[in-house]
């Protein structure tokens, strides 16, 4: 698989193909944060763990999550943002933008006053 300019570069950062399913990330050209294209599920996790550490380890008040090519969001991927977003100091926040319908349903039944996440539809 050829990766294009703005997908990360690194080969523990590159797509999960395991079981069919894929995940694939891309840096913001525009403001801090990546695109991810694909599914979160198990066969991904490693993939989309690294793309939570990368932007858990950024010094930007605000970083951005682009969403709108998410397939689906199993509950362990909406558990792993979260504990992201908690581990954030608070004047941090992750921004959502377009995520599938079930990621802020999952994230306001179990995590109802997580504040570090914003979602824009």
């Amino acid at each position: 698989m050829a990766y294009g300019d703005d997908e990360l570069a690194a080969g523990a950062a590159a797509p999960s193909d395991l079981g069919g399913a894929a995940l694939r990330l891309y840096t913001l050209q525009e403001r801090p944060g990546v695109r991810l294209v694909g599914e979160i599920s198990p066969s991904t996790r490693l993939v989309w763990r690294q793309a939570l550490d990368q932007l858990a380890g950024r010094h930007d008040h605000v970083c951005f999550l682009e969403l709108s090519a998410i397939t689906f969001v199993d509950v362990a991927g909406a558990s792993e943002l979260a504990r992201t977003a908690q581990a954030l100091n608070e004047r941090r926040r992750l921004v959502l933008e377009r995520p599938p319908p079930e990621l802020p349903r999952i994230l306001e039944l179990f995590w109802p006053e997580l504040r570090a996440i914003e979602v824009a539809a």
